[in-house]
């Protein structure tokens, strides 16, 4: 009875080690591109600004020359930061979860996508509180947060994520296609938090 009881217990821990292992690639793998798709935007952002600070392009900015140069360089640093962040990050170990049932692979990054979008609003939510009185550019870099969150917690789960387990599914031999799962997610990703910038 003892030796069942063991049997039973062991089975039940493996079961849930299975489990955190798919949690653990899933939000990984959701997090880094998520600060990709962050960092691409706050990078662009910062590119904008600049340029308008020179007078190349005219963003309808109110402020003095050195306002914008400054929100373009803290911008950008931020924006790079987290693309630092991303790529030091393992991205892509979700593909390397073997094992897994495409479905299992599915449902667990529609939760990791959702916990970190849910994270982005809850940080633009402390952020946005403290940039209070600062320059506009900079209120719009914490937009940048707000829009990530928002198509992270609405478009993602209902195209990036459905996208990305077609594609690890698709029945061809080429396996480069495989393997463009994440892209995907970054490019839905990307568009998506464009649009709800715009």
């Amino acid at each position: 009875m003892t030796e069942g009881r063991s049997i039973t217990v062991r089975s039940a821990w493996a079961q849930v080690k299975r489990y955190l292992i798919l949690a653990y690639g899933a939000i990984g793998t959701m997090l880094d591109v998520g600060l990709m798709v962050l960092g691409g935007l706050l990078v662009g952002l910062a590119i904008s600004i600049l340029l308008a600070g020179f007078g190349l392009v005219d963003l309808g900015l109110v402020l003095s020359t050195g306002a914008i140069l400054v929100s373009a360089i803290v911008l950008g640093v931020l924006g790079l930061f987290c693309l630092g962040l991303a790529s030091e990050g393992p991205l892509g170990r979700g593909r390397r979860l073997v094992g897994f049932k495409y479905w299992e692979v599915g449902v667990g990054r529609l939760l990791a996508v959702l916990a970190v979008g849910f994270g982005a609003l809850a940080l633009y939510e402390v952020v946005g509180g403290l940039l209070d009185g600062l320059p506009e550019p900079m209120l719009q870099g914490a937009e940048t947060i707000r829009a990530v969150g928002e198509s992270g917690t609405t478009v993602m789960p209902l195209v990036g994520v459905p996208l990305s387990i077609l594609i690890r599914w698709a029945p061809v031999k080429y396996e480069w296609i495989h393997r463009a799962d994440v892209p995907i997610m970054f490019v839905v990703w990307a568009v998506a938090s464009f649009a709800y910038l715009t």
